[in-house]
């Protein structure tokens, strides 16, 4: 089959990551394509005729693009970056015989109040009927799949009919994570040298926790460093800054206690690296303190790398990697003076029991293949659900 996976760019992030992983996860046995050119736009417009306007001349562009494509795979398109393309994908649906897939990884009525309002007032004015109209529909050739399942009851009490919500959650590419590990002295080295240049206090003896993940309000940083700092004998290594204006000044907030505690915290270290392996490598545990997560990779990566994963649970994410086999009874549900000193006992010993049947999960449920085979179970689906949709027509 010709698929068309549709995302808003390929900058670095999570959702890009995905996208990269899905393309090498199909390509075994299809032709894929990634369109990634359409960017942001959540200017609001004149009027709800300006808007679908505008919309259609997209619908001009992706028809284009995806001639001769059998299957549309959207990434995140009713999340209020580009509410026009949102509807684009929904006239091209109605319009076209087109099999679309609408991949959901974020909810805009949760925690994104800037997306929320751009869906609300995409034509000007607020018109809530309008905007869940575009991200929340059912037509015979599109199929809706989230990354959990909590996600996937969401998006039926959103409207989406349960028969037309499929579970698929994101792809890890286990070949990246099986590569030669790079000498540990010359990750310190580059790390202490990065440390130095953000006058961070870093010691190339002392172990480390690292928290792959971005300084946000919503990842709960502040805890993390709280936590380490009641450890005692670890420091903190984050790999990504703050990027959005909010959580900039979240971790201006963290980096002024940084230095008036003078706490062994170094964040953004994933910069000095051309990928996030040798920071794997030179940890001693991963940490994840993190409230929110759209499917949580988190959870799941370390193992690939024969680490232990340690901290807060999310169990409406975690619930899926349970009944998948994974062990997670040491994380804890909230932070206190208990879940510090079991976090200490579980650093102390690391059980390489859980370590090894947690990575033996991984690789069975969430790897490339894993994805691929999950992903020709949606292609069937959808196209018995056409089947059915023109029998019923004749």
């Amino acid at each position: 089959m010709k698929i068309a996976i549709l995302h808003y760019h390929l900058r670095p992030g999570g959702v890009t990551t995905v996208v990269r992983n899905a393309q090498r996860a199909l390509s075994a046995h299809h032709e894929v394509q990634v369109l990634a050119d359409f960017g942001y736009d959540d200017v609001p417009a004149g009027s709800r005729g300006e808007f679908m306007a505008d919309a259609r001349k997209l619908v001009e562009r992706l028809a284009a693009r995806l001639r001769g494509v059998d299957v549309l795979h959207t990434h995140n398109i009713g999340l209020g970056k580009h509410p026009r393309l949102t509807c684009a994908v929904k006239l091209l649906a109605e319009r076209s015989s087109l099999r679309v897939i609408n991949q959901v990884h974020d909810f805009p009525e949760d925690n994104r109040p800037a997306q929320l309002h751009a869906l609300r007032y995409c034509t000007g004015r607020r018109d809530d009927a309008f905007w869940k109209g575009l991200c929340y529909y059912d037509r015979p050739n599109v199929l809706w799949v989230t990354l959990t399942t909590h996600d996937a009851q969401k998006l039926a009490g959103r409207g989406v009919p349960d028969g037309k919500i499929r579970v698929l959650p994101n792809p890890v590419d286990e070949e990246f994570f099986g590569r030669p590990k790079m000498p540990r002295s010359e990750t310190l080295d580059k790390l202490a040298r990065y440390a130095r240049a953000q006058g961070c206090l870093f010691n190339p003896c002392r172990p480390i926790l690292l928290s792959p993940m971005k300084v946000m309000v919503r990842k709960n940083n502040a805890e993390a460093i709280e936590l380490v700092k009641r450890l005692g004998r670890y420091q903190l290594v984050i790999s990504l800054d703050a990027s959005a204006p909010a959580d900039r000044a979240y971790g201006e907030e963290l980096r002024r206690r940084i230095r008036r505690e003078r706490l062994a915290v170094v964040i953004g270290a994933g910069r000095a690296f051309d990928d996030p392996l040798p920071l794997f490598d030179v940890a001693h545990a991963i940490l994840t303190t993190s409230k929110v997560e759209g499917f949580g990779y988190v959870f799941i990566e370390g193992w690939l790398r024969g680490k232990l994963v340690v901290g807060r649970d999310i169990p409406e994410v975690t619930t899926d990697f349970r009944r998948e086999g994974m062990d997670l009874r040491h994380l804890y549900q909230a932070f206190s003076d208990r879940s510090v000193k079991q976090v200490a006992s579980q650093l102390a010993r690391p059980p390489r029991r859980v370590i090894e049947r947690n990575r033996a999960v991984v690789l069975r449920r969430y790897s490339l293949a894993a994805y691929a085979r999950r992903f020709e179970q949606l292609l069937a689906r959808l196209g018995g659900v056409r089947s059915q949709a023109r029998s019923q027509a004749d």
